[in-house]
């Protein structure tokens, strides 16, 4: 049985790394690795599921905080005030839960963001957010314990080093990816198609 202890810093872990803009650690692979730690049974797992799923929800209210910090020179924007029109329609609370369990890029962050400039319910979108993320937890704990067992059983390496191991480089690899400049590689892709359409035109 997984203790208290752990499930308080699995809660910590998704929570600060959710609640970094736009940036976050692997927090279901971290939970992944304190279950393999302690030992994985249905009540283990389903309570870490929660936990971890709590923590990254909750986490939002970040984001919608700084939303309203920076409120005041962008509450006309065209985009906050559409987002202001269509908030009380099901295809936006659908594109909330559905960007909640976007997995690598945390595009519910955007809008959270917005949500604050615009003032929405942040109660309403903390919900939403839960389901979300909670699913989420679920879908990608219960696929990392399995794929971390089964690479450990190949490779003969234990299961907990393993997780560990896989933490650390999906760290290293998401510190990379958000020291990319993306908007440069965009610019050279469009750049390299225009050569080769001239080239073949």
């Amino acid at each position: 049985m997984i203790p208290i202890q752990a499930l308080i810093v699995i809660f910590v872990i998704s929570f600060v790394t959710n609640a970094t803009p736009f940036f976050g650690a692997p927090y279901t692979l971290i939970t992944a690795s304190i279950l393999l730690r302690y030992g994985v049974n249905p009540l283990s797992l389903f309570l870490a599921i929660l936990v971890s799923g709590l923590g990254a929800s909750l986490s939002k209210i970040v984001m919608y905080g700084l939303g309203i910090a920076i409120r005041k020179p962008l509450k006309n924007n065209r985009n906050i005030q559409f987002l202001q029109r269509i908030s009380k329609s099901l295809g936006f609370y659908l594109t909330l839960f559905i960007l909640s369990i976007f997995p690598f890029l945390p595009l519910d962050d955007y809008i959270f963001l917005a949500a604050g400039i615009a003032k929405l319910n942040v109660i309403r979108l903390i919900l939403i957010s839960m389901a979300g993320k909670i699913l989420k937890s679920g879908i990608e704990i219960s696929i990392e314990i399995a794929g971390i067992k089964l690479i450990s059983s190949l490779l003969g390496l234990n299961a907990f080093e393993l997780s560990i191991i896989s933490v650390i480089v999906f760290s290293i690899v998401g510190v990379v990816l958000f020291k990319i400049d993306w908007e440069e590689i965009v610019k050279k892709g469009e750049e390299f198609l225009r050569e080769k359409l001239k080239i073949n035109i």
